[in-house]
């Protein structure tokens, strides 16, 4: 679910910036080559290429990390806690908390004018990404979120001095079948006995 998620966001920023979140290259780490080879496989032209950067993970500290490093723009997602539940039918539906920022990072010398003309573009980037989702889910090409969740978005500043950065996000509630299985696993369990 997860990997499907930063595999979808990686179609929007541009490709090289996508690429670089891989700075190992290579790796044994289970998975990291397979994940290499998706992100080749994605097409060739992003789908707003202005972004310049990609940021993906939980950690404030992951996430500074990688901004301090950054120049210009950044599609950064935060994916939060899975809530399960049985939705009365016999089967489970997950929810998701998800926010998905687009922002700027500032030189030291902006001044007010700049922060809000960043401001004003990485909203314009936000409501893009929002609206591609929105078209994705109503052709059933996203799993993990229903059409009618994406018409329940909040759009909240992101201001942070801390990454001397400026833009928004777009904060989501995923409401999605059971894309874990962990309703059909426990099951299969069930049957072992």
């Amino acid at each position: 679910m997860i990997k499907n998620q930063f595999l979808y966001f990686a179609q929007y920023p541009s490709k090289e910036g996508v690429r670089a979140i891989l700075t190992n290259g290579a790796s044994d780490f289970p998975g990291y080559n397979d994940l290499a080879e998706s992100l080749d496989k994605l097409p060739n032209v992003s789908r707003l290429p202005e972004i310049a950067n990609y940021v993906y993970g939980q950690s404030f500290d992951e996430l500074k990390q990688r901004i301090d490093k950054l120049v210009g723009s950044f599609l950064f997602v935060d994916y939060g806690e899975l809530n399960m539940s049985a939705d009365g039918r016999n089967s489970y539906q997950i929810t998701q908390r998800i926010a998905i920022t687009v922002a700027n990072k500032m030189p030291n010398r902006a001044d007010a004018a700049e922060y809000m003309l960043a401001s004003d573009r990485t909203l314009q980037l936000l409501s893009k990404i929002h609206a591609w989702m929105i078209a994705d889910a109503e052709e059933g090409n996203i799993e993990w979120i229903s059409r009618g969740e994406l018409d329940k978005a909040e759009i909240i500043p992101f201001v942070a001095t801390e990454l001397s950065s400026v833009g928004w996000t777009l904060m989501l509630s995923c409401v999605a079948p059971d894309t874990l299985g962990t309703h059909l696993l426990s099951r299969s369990f069930g049957k072992q006995t």
